[in-house]
Parts: structure tokens; C-alpha cells; sequence
């Protein structure tokens, strides 16, 4: 029987935790709440579950959950966010997978949970990632990027098979303020790594992603909460290039005005 730790990271997080929580000690023998700030009950109702509760000043997500999975003592980790709820049935074949695991690394079903919703809509299409691993084998990289596990070359993946469930939504305004927060990330990300955007993607960028999140993505059985998912997460998008485009349009700006300021000084200078 392995030994499980859980991670997860949080702000401001005393709605949606209690449940998180209260579904992740049914499989964790130790559960690291790494949080970057919270003015709310968060830590309270973290350390009422037993948790490790610590502070880490946020970075990045990726740095944050990096942070995270270290403070661990166990091998084998459980990466989960605070507004993850593993299901019933997924929490038994956790049990189940802790008596003797095949691989090194699991992949998670995650399916989008909106208000009212007891259960994911019917032929919603989620999201499938490695979020259980030994960190022997793989780990959560700090690279400024989003949160995701690599796992070592040659290292065959599991699959679980029951769900988890993802309560994103607590209202717009807490929506979209994360989204915008997050779209400051990408644009950091992408000037690191001196990646570049067309103003033809930034033109066709919000409609094509519409399609791709309402159509592709299935995010249309979710009915209007499904047209309102695939409006922000293609405004998310394009939020994203068009701060690329404005990061490049200010520096331009300032560096003119720094050329004309010189000018003016060396101007002033030459008559004196």
C-alpha cells in the first residue's frame, strides 16, 4: 500500500474548499495547502481537515504548484486545484489503485460542474491529465508556463477511469477576473520564450476560438451556460495576443519618447 500525498494551491478559497477537502481525505494520507494570500476563512477550514497549511508569495501557477509538490513527503502525489471534487467513484478506484499501482503515473478525467449541476451534462467533452504520479518517475515543472506534469521518457501512463469534478464557476466577475489575471501570465511566457503573433490571429482569433470551445470543445450541451463558457474563454484568447500587441505598442511608444526627451536635451545642450 503506497503512502499519498495531495497538493493544492489557493487564494480567498473558503467556498469551494470545504468540498474538495472533504472528498480528498477519503484518499490522502497527507494533504499541502499552499496558499498566496488569503483574507478569508481558507486556512481556518484548510487546517480543520487536517491539512499542512503554508504561505508562498505567488509567482506563477506553475512555480506555485512546483512549490507545492516539494513541501510533500510522500512519493507518490495527487495534484488537484481547489475547486477539483473528486467523485465518489473515482475516490474508491484511488483506494483501490493505492494497494499496488501498474504505472507511475495516472491520467484524470475533469469535467466542468456549473450551477445546479449534480452530475457533468451528457456528451460534455473534459479535460484528461496526468494529475496522480511518483515523483520518482515525474514531476511539476516551475517554468513559467501552465501547470502540468511531465512525466520521464518511456514511462507508460495509466488511465482512471471515473471523473473529476471542476466547479470554476462562482460568479462572472470572479470568472473573468481570472482569466484576465491569467492571460497576464501567457503574455509574460510568451515574450520569455520571444514567441510571436500575426495581426491576422489577432483578428480572427475570438471567432475561431468561439467555434473551437461552443462546437469542437462541446461546451453547446451545456446550454446557455455552455454559450456563455465558449464567448469567455475565446474573449480569454484573445485577451492574450491583444496584451502581446499592446506590451509591444507601449514599449515602442516609450522608447520614441525617450529618443525625442534625448533630442530636446541634446538640443538645449548644443546652445549652451
Amino acid at each position: 500500500m503506497i503512502k499519498l500525498s495531495a497538493y493544492l494551491v489557493t487564494l480567498n478559497e473558503e467556498k469551494r474548499l470545504p468540498k474538495t477537502l472533504k472528498a480528498l481525505v477519503e484518499v490522502a494520507d497527507e494533504i499541502i495547502v499552499v496558499d498566496s494570500g488569503s483574507t478569508d476563512k481558507t486556512e481556518e477550514i484548510a487546517q480543520s481537515y487536517g491539512a499542512k497549511f503554508m504561505y508562498h508569495p505567488w509567482k506563477n501557477i506553475s512555480s506555485q504548484k512546483h512549490f507545492a509538490q516539494n513541501q510533500c513527503s510522500n512519493d507518490w502525489v495527487l495534484s488537484l486545484d481547489a475547486d477539483e471534487v473528486l467523485s465518489e467513484k473515482l475516490i474508491r478506484e484511488i483506494n483501490e489503485l493505492k494497494k499496488n499501482p501498474k504505472h507511475n503515473a495516472y491520467k484524470l478525467k475533469i469535467f466542468d460542474m456549473f450551477p445546479g449541476d449534480k452530475k457533468p451534462k451528457l456528451l460534455a467533452k473534459g479535460y484528461n491529465l496526468v494529475r496522480l504520479y511518483n515523483r520518482n518517475f515525474a514531476y511539476m515543472p516551475d517554468d513559467l508556463t501552465h501547470d502540468r506534469v511531465i512525466v520521464a521518457k518511456g514511462e507508460k501512463i495509466g488511465q482512471l477511469k471515473s471523473r473529476v469534478h471542476h466547479y470554476s464557476y462562482l460568479t462572472l466577475t470572479q470568472f473573468w477576473y481570472k482569466l484576465n489575471m491569467y492571460t497576464d501570465e501567457l503574455v509574460k511566457t510568451a515574450l520569455a520564450k520571444k514567441k510571436k503573433y500575426s495581426r491576422l490571429r489577432l483578428i480572427t482569433e475570438f471567432p475561431r476560438q468561439f467555434l473551437i470551445y461552443y462546437f469542437i470543445k462541446r461546451q453547446f450541451v451545456n446550454g446557455l451556460w455552455g454559450f456563455v463558457m465558449a464567448t469567455s474563454y475565446a474573449y480569454f484568447r484573445f485577451l492574450k495576443i491583444a496584451k502581446y500587441f499592446e506590451y509591444h505598442m507601449l514599449q515602442k511608444a516609450a522608447e520614441e519618447e525617450a529618443k525625442e526627451i534625448s533630442k530636446a536635451n541634446a538640443g538645449r545642450h548644443s546652445k549652451n
